[in-house]
Formats: structure tokens, sequence, C-alpha cells
């Protein structure tokens, strides 16, 4: 399994400008401890400047694929969006830290979150979706909607698959895109690969310094999750769409055992753990957008 900060590939902040910027100043810098012959870059400097072009890139890399920030205009208040959360995060008794946030708020460590007041809407693209695949999706956000208090709404069956070019609003701005949820394959979708049997992320807007997510995706190896089915029973596969959900709503991977946010499935575990409730329940706790 595995996670992405925000997985529509949006164009890149002024974040990556202000690293552009900082590349411009070593590479002034470099011209200066090491000078120029008039023949070209010397072979040090050459190196020098691959390898910081390189981390560039890598940022710009990790900055698209990852934050997925998007800065255009907000559409109406959705005609289902309630005045106040819709449901109740559980009272926070555990006091684990066995969870990450994918992204925190600017200079914060509150996590940057879903509109409490407003349903998450998903869509789902079946292609290579198990047998009662609808059913398992449905459980699976029972289980996020029990320990967020986040409403989450499967609106039915859609024939559009994921595409970079997916953006956070309608074609004619009035409301947030649905989250899509694409049941694929490691051919249509080379990233799930391997042993990745699926991977999410969200959109987030900011306004006023504050960051809400809107939409965003989760794909899930269909046939990969089929054989999870076959071999380790229904829970098995089931954890593995709630693992991605946990990421849809902010999660990130956690190095800790007991965790269904590991970034590896660990063998018998299919249920929340307590860092899992605790990061869970603090992302069901976030600001509804004022709009």
């Amino acid at each position: 399994m595995h996670d992405v900060k925000g997985s529509l590939l949006e164009s890149l902040t002024l974040a990556d400008a202000r690293r552009r910027r900082r590349l411009n100043r070593l590479l002034r810098k470099m011209a200066r401890l090491d000078p120029v012959p008039p023949s070209g870059l010397s072979p040090r400097r050459r190196a020098m400047a691959a390898v910081l072009l390189l981390v560039l890139l890598l940022v710009g890399v990790w900055r698209l694929g990852l934050t997925g920030e998007d800065r255009a205009g907000f559409p109406d208040r959705p005609a289902d969006a309630q005045a106040r959360p819709i449901g109740n995060p559980p009272s926070q008794e555990v006091t684990s830290t066995a969870f990450d946030f994918l992204q925190t708020q600017p200079g914060s460590s509150e996590p940057v979150t879903y509109d409490p007041c407003a349903p998450i809407h998903l869509v789902v693209d079946p292609r290579t979706m198990v047998d009662k695949g609808m059913r398992m999706l449905e459980e699976a956000a029972d289980e996020i909607r029990a320990a967020t208090g986040l409403s989450l709404v499967v609106d039915g069956l859609t024939d559009t698959g994921a595409s970079p070019g997916r953006t956070a609003t309608s074609a004619d701005g009035s409301t947030w895109t649905p989250v899509l949820v694409s049941w694929t394959d490691p051919d249509a979708t080379p990233r799930l690969g391997g042993m990745t049997a699926g991977y999410a992320g969200s959109t987030a807007v900011e306004r006023d310094g504050h960051r809400w997510y809107v939409t965003g995706v989760v794909m899930l190896d269909g046939p990969q999750i089929q054989q999870t089915l076959a071999t380790d029973g229904w829970t098995a596969a089931r954890s593995v769409l709630m693992h991605e959900l946990g990421h849809l709503v902010g999660l990130g991977h956690v190095d800790a055992r007991g965790q269904l946010m590991q970034p590896t499935r660990e063998s018998g575990l299919d249920a929340w753990g307590d860092g899992d409730r605790a990061g869970l329940a603090a992302v069901g706790r976030g600001r509804c957008i004022d709009y």
C-alpha cells in the first residue's frame, strides 16, 4: 500500500519558485568559488549543478505528486452542507501518537482536513472491481465514518477513470469534483506494480491561510485485492480499502506495529489500531469551510 499527499498532480506551488531562486543563489555562489572557464562549465561545476538540478526536480515531483494544492476559486456552498459538523468524531480518549498526517496547516501541527460540515461524495470506476466490491467499499467507508465523524457518501458508478487533468471543481466551477475510487490494475496504472495494492490522496485548497481537502482519488489494484480476498478473506481485503480511505481523509504512513496505516499490511491485522483511531479522530475535528 502506498500513500500520496494529494493525488491530482496540480501545478507547481510558490514553494517551488522559492526553491528555484534558492538553486540560482547556490549556482551563483558556486560561480564565485569556482570560476567558469570561457569554454563553459568546469567538470566539477557541471557535476554539482546536475546534482542540484536533480534535487530540485525530485522536490518538484514531490510537490506535484504529493501536495496537490489547487488555488482556483471556491464554488458555491454545497447544497447538502450544514451549518455545523454532520457527525461527531470520537472523544480523544486514546493517547497514542502512532499516527502521522499527510499535510499540516501552514506553520502549525494541525492537520489539513475535509470540511466536516459537508458530505464527501465518492464515485466508483468499477473496471476491475472484485465481487461485491461496492459492499466492501461501503463497509470501509463505514469504518471511516465511525472513526472520524465525517460523512462519506458513495454516489454510484462512473465510466470516467483518473487522469492528470482532473481538477478540483466541475467544468463550470459550481461544485467540487467528487472523489474518484478507481478499481484498476498495474497495466493501466503502473504505479500499482509490485506489492502496491493501492494508493490514495486528496487535493487541498487554501483560503485566508487555512487549507482544506476538497476532492481526491483512491486507486485500487483489483487483481491484487482479489488475490488477498481469495487467500486471506473478506476482512483482510477490506482492510486494504480502509487503509487507502485513511490516506484519503488525511493520514500518512506510520512505522508502528499494530496500526493499519503501516506501509505494508501486517498479517492478521484488519482493524484500526489505537494510533489509527487517534489520528482519524483528529482529522475528523477540522474546521468547516466558510463559504
